[in-house]
C-alpha cells in the first residue's frame, strides 16, 4: 500500500508540474520559423468558394451625399466637419463696466467673442474694426475671429474702458 501511495503522489506532482508548465508562455510569443514553414494541415490547403453578389438597387440602398461614394460624409452630421472648431470670449455688460477684463483662449482655435447685456443698459466693443453692440431689445450680439497664436492678444476697447483676449490658455473641457 505504502508503494502505491508513493506512486499516486510522484503521479499527482508529475501532473501538476505538467499543468503549471503548460500555462506558461502566451498568445503572444512568435513561433519559431521551422514550425511555420515546415508544417501542413488540412485546414490550410482547404479552400473555400464564396459568390459574389451585386447590389439590387430596389432593395439596398446607401445614403446619399451628393458625391456618389454613399458615405453621408457631406450630409447634415456626416464627419463633424460642417463648423469650424471654436472658443467662447464671453464679456458681460452691468452697472456701465464690461467685464472681465481678460479672457484667455487656446491658441490658433477661432474666437467667437460675445458681449451680452446683464441690465438691459446699452454697451458696445470695438477691437479694429469690428464692432459689437448691445442694448435696444438686444441682449447679446457676437462676432467671430480667426485664432491666435501663442501669447498674442487682441485688445477691445468700449463702454466702460479695454477688455483683452489672450491665448495663453491649454485647450480642452
Amino acid at each position: 500500500m505504502i508503494v502505491s501511495i508513493r506512486s499516486f503522489r510522484k503521479f499527482l506532482v508529475f501532473a501538476l508540474a505538467l499543468l503549471v508548465l503548460g500555462g506558461c508562455g502566451g498568445d503572444d510569443e512568435p513561433t519559431p520559423p521551422a514550425a511555420q514553414e515546415g508544417t501542413v494541415s488540412e485546414e490550410t490547403t482547404a479552400t473555400s468558394e464564396t459568390e459574389t453578389t451585386a447590389v439590387d438597387p430596389e432593395t439596398e440602398t446607401l445614403p446619399n451625399d451628393g458625391d456618389g461614394t454613399g458615405t453621408g460624409e457631406s450630409g447634415q452630421g456626416g464627419a463633424g466637419d460642417e463648423q469650424a472648431a471654436e472658443t467662447l470670449a464671453l464679456f458681460t455688460g452691468e452697472g456701465g463696466a464690461i467685464k472681465p477684463p481678460v479672457v484667455r483662449v487656446p491658441a490658433f482655435i477661432s474666437v467667437r467673442v460675445e458681449l451680452r447685456s446683464a441690465d438691459g443698459g446699452a454697451y458696445e466693443l470695438t477691437f479694429g474694426d469690428k464692432q459689437i453692440e448691445v442694448g435696444d431689445g438686444l441682449s447679446s450680439r457676437s462676432t467671430t475671429f480667426e485664432g491666435l497664436r501663442p501669447g498674442a492678444k487682441l485688445v477691445g476697447t468700449g463702454t466702460g474702458g479695454k477688455v483683452r483676449i489672450e491665448a495663453t490658455a491649454e485647450p480642452g473641457p
